[in-house]
């Protein structure tokens, strides 16, 4: 399902200038770091019980952060 979401981002990010690609892998690990947050203080906060909540964040996280890290350093 991650992939579902991330391939169509990726293709547009391709196309795009180098300077305006990592600007967008930047906001996308900033976003990434959001929901990981917002996971965090459900459980903390609100006594959310389900671990898979947090188990989704980091796992989307780990895979933007590793995509823009890439594009960064890679790119095309």
């Amino acid at each position: 399902m991650v992939l579902y979401l991330v391939l169509p981002v990726w293709l547009l990010i391709s196309y795009l200038p180098r300077a305006l690609s990592i600007a967008t892998g930047i906001a996308i690990i900033g976003l990434a770091f959001a929901s990981l947050v917002t996971s965090g203080l459900a459980i903390f906060r609100e006594k959310e019980r389900s671990v898979l909540v947090v188990v989704l964040a980091s796992l989307t996280f780990v895979v933007v952060v590793a995509f823009a890290v890439g594009e960064a350093l890679g790119g095309h």
